[in-house]
C-alpha cells in the first residue's frame, strides 16, 4: 500500500492492471474457455494463482523502474495489434483454441507495448499467464513414455519381478497403469513457474540461471519417477491393499514439497553469488525517478481491445440458426451422443425397409470458442461400447459397436454451410476456409440403427439411405 501511495511508478503500474483487467473482460468467452478446461483441472489447478503473481511482478517490475510510459504513439505496437487482431479474428471464426489462446495473450502484450516501451522483465510478467493456459498437454505424451522407461530401469534395481507394455507396470500382486495424469506434467509446469519467477527475482549470472533451471526441471522428473516407484512399492509389500492404490492424488505433492525446499536452499546459495546490491540500487534510482504519463496511448490501447475483443466477435458478427423446419424428438440416452456446449438439436425418427434409424443434427452458430462437433468433450457413442470396425465412406465415418450381444450401427458427418467431411482433420480444414469468408457456423449429422445380425447390411445400403434421408441443415 505505500508503494501505491508514494512510489511515482504508481499510476503506470495501475495503468498496466486495468489494462489487463479491461482485456481479461472485454474477451470473456476466451476466459471462460481458460475456465472451463484450465482452473478445474488438477493439472492447472495452480492457474488461481497466476493472476495474482503476474500483479506482483508488475509490481516488481515498477519497483525497478522498468516500467518507462511512452510520450507520444508508437505505430509499430499499434501495427503489431492490428496484425494479432487479425489473426485473433480469424482464429477465434475457425475455433483454433490453441491459436486464439495465443493470439489473445499477444493482443494483451501488444496494448501494453502501445503505452509503456517494452523490456524482456515486461515479456516475462506477459508471458507467464501462458502458465494458466491449458495448452501444455502436449508434453504429456513425452512425459508418459519417459516416466515408463525410468520405472522400469528403477524397478529393474529392486529385484521384484516386473514387466512392462506400453504405459502398464505389471508385479506379481497387480497393474499398475502410468496414466496421462502420472506423466509428471502437473509437476514439470510447477516447477518451471517456480523456477523461472525465482531468476527472474534474484538471478543475473546465466551459469546461475542454467544452473537453477536444471535442477528444478529434472528434478521435477525425478520426483514423479520416485512417486510411480514408491506406489509400485506399496503396492507390492501391501500385497495391493494400501488405500494410496485408489487415492493417490495427493501422494506426490510429500515428496514434491521437500524438493521445492532442497531447490530454494541451492537458489540462496547461487544468489550469495551474484553482485551484491545491483537490484536493491536499481530500486532506489527507480524511487527517484518521475514518470510522465501519455494518456491517449491508454485510451488507443482500450480502443483497439474493444474493435477486437470476443465479446464484440461472438455476439455481434454471428448468424443465427433457422430451426423452422426441426423435429424435435427424444433420443434414448442410452445411445445418444454427447453433445456440450449448447447446439440446436433436430432430431428424428426414419425408417429404411425393415431397419429403424433415429437421425440428428446439432447445429452450432459459433457464438461460443467451444461450441463445436469437433469438441475433444463430444462422444459419439456410448464410452461402454466396444468397437468393432471404423471406415470412411464418402462424407461419413460408419463405426460399429458391440454392446453386450448386440450390434449398432453408427454413422456421422461434419458440416459447414458449404461442405461436408467424413473426418475430424477434414472439418478443422473445412472450419478454416469457412472461417476466410468470415462464417463460423458448424454442424454435425448423426445416425445410430440396430443391426439385426450383424451390420454389414445396413454399411451397404447406407450410402443410398444417407441420400434419401432428411437431415436438418443450414
Amino acid at each position: 500500500m505505500a508503494f501505491l501511495a508514494k512510489h511515482p511508478a504508481r499510476n503506470i503500474l495501475l495503468t498496466l492492471v486495468g489494462l489487463a483487467l479491461f482485456w481479461a473482460l472485454i474477451n470473456a468467452p476466451v476466459m471462460l474457455t481458460l475456465w472451463r478446461h484450465g482452473f478445474d483441472d488438477g493439472t492447472y489447478s495452480h492457474s488461481y494463482l497466476i493472476p495474482f503473481i503476474f500483479v506482483y511482478l508488475l509490481v516488481v517490475l515498477a519497483r525497478r523502474g522498468e516500467l518507462h510510459p511512452r510520450q507520444s504513439v508508437y505505430l509499430p505496437a499499434v501495427l503489431a495489434f492490428i496484425i494479432c487482431a487479425v489473426g485473433f479474428y480469424f482464429a477465434l471464426t475457425a475455433q483454433l483454441s490453441l491459436l486464439y489462446w495465443i493470439f489473445s495473450l499477444l493482443l494483451l502484450a501488444s496494448a501494453c507495448w502501445i503505452v509503456v516501451h517494452y523490456t524482456l522483465g515486461l515479456a516475462y510478467a506477459i508471458g507467464f499467464l501462458l502458465f494458466m493456459y491449458p495448452m501444455w498437454g502436449a508434453l504429456q505424451y513425452v512425459l508418459q513414455h519417459l516416466s515408463v522407461f525410468a520405472v522400469m530401469n528403477l524397478m529393474n534395481l529392486t529385484g521384484i519381478p516386473t514387466y512392462v507394455e506400453e504405459t502398464s507396470v505389471m508385479i506379481p500382486e497387480g497393474t499398475f497403469v502410468i496414466a496421462g495424469g502420472c506423466s509428471g506434467l502437473r509437476y514439470f509446469i510447477v516447477s518451471l513457474a517456480i523456477g523461472s519467477m525465482f531468476v527472474f527475482l534474484n538471478l543475473r549470472s546465466r551459469v546461475s540461471v542454467v544452473k537453477f533451471m536444471a535442477l528444478a526441471i529434472i528434478g521435477a522428473l525425478i520426483t514423479n519417477w520416485i512417486r510411480i516407484v514408491a506406489l509400485v512399492l506399496i503396492g507390492h509389500f501391501t500385497e495391493m491393499q494400501s488405500d494410496l492404490m485408489h487415492d493417490h492424488n495427493n501422494f506426490g505433492w510429500y515428496i514434491y514439497a521437500p524438493f521445492i525446499i532442497l531447490l530454494f536452499w541451492y537458489g540462496e546459495k547461487l544468489i550469495k553469488q551474484e553482485p551484491a546490491d545491483v537490484l536493491q540500487k536499481q530500486e532506489e534510482a527507480a524511487a527517484l525517478k518521475t514518470y510522465r504519463q501519455y494518456t491517449p496511448n491508454a485510451i488507443i490501447a482500450c480502443c483497439l481491445i474493444v474493435l477486437s475483443s470476443s465479446v464484440l466477435q461472438l455476439n455481434v458478427l454471428t448468424s443465427p440458426i433457422d430451426t423452422d423446419n426441426c423435429n424435435q424428438h427424444q433420443l434414448e440416452s442410452e445411445y445418444a451422443p454427447y453433445l456440450p456446449y449448447g447446439p440446436t438439436i433436430c432430431t428424428m425418427q426414419q425408417r429404411a425397409g425393415s431397419i429403424a434409424y433415429h437421425t440428428l443434427s446439432a447445429l452450432y452458430n459459433g457464438d461460443d470458442p467451444d461450441g463445436k462437433p469437433t469438441q475433444y468433450q463430444v462422444h459419439l457413442a456410448p464410452e461402454s461400447w466396444q468397437e468393432l470396425r471404423r471406415l470412411e465412406n464418402g462424407s461419413w465415418t460408419i463405426r460399429i459397436f458391440r454392446n453386450g450381444r448386440e450390434q449398432h450401427f453408427i454413422a456421422y458427418s461434419y458440416i459447414t454451410p458449404t461442405e461436408q467431411v467424413a473426418s475430424e482433420t477434414a472439418m478443422k480444414k473445412a472450419r478454416i476456409s469457412s472461417a476466410l469468408k468470415g462464417e463460423r457456423r458448424s454442424g454435425l449429422l448423426w445416425a445410430h440403427a440396430q443391426c439385426p445380425n450383424n451390420c454389414d447390411a445396413v454399411i451397404q445400403q447406407w450410402p443410398a439411405v444417407s441420400q434419401a434421408f432428411s437431415f436438418q441443415q443450414f
